[in-house]
């Protein structure tokens, strides 16, 4: 199960959508709060997709805060812009600027997962 988390409805559906395309099970969340209870409920979630600047609570700290519980959990962040979120906040985990295309977002997702 993928978890795409975007607070842009547009960017976050075109997402899921080009996912469950390709066969994954997707599940969206509009911040990073809705995702945050999301992972506490979902035991087979194995990849989050998540946007780096959100209201309420932005991809790095939702990220920080899921993984106490699953330290193991693969991550891959979307965004046209980190703002003032220093690179380092985002670890390891790799970044793909907006606009992506399905074709890029695809083999990074498989790259990911097969990790």
């Amino acid at each position: 199960m993928i978890l795409v988390v975007d607070d842009d409805a547009r960017v976050r559906d075109a997402v899921a959508g080009a996912l469950s395309a390709l066969g994954h099970q997707v599940i969206t969340a509009c911040d990073g709060k809705e995702a945050l209870n999301i992972c506490a409920r979902e035991p087979d979630l194995q990849l989050v997709v998540t946007d780096v600047m959100m209201p309420r609570l932005t991809g790095p700290d939702f990220v920080a805060q899921a993984q106490i519980q699953r330290p193991h959990l693969r991550v891959i962040y979307i965004s046209g812009s980190i703002g003032d979120t220093p690179r380092t906040a985002l670890g390891d985990h790799p970044l793909l600027a907006k606009p992506f295309t399905a074709a890029t977002l695809t083999q990074l997702v498989q790259q990911t997962l097969a990790a």
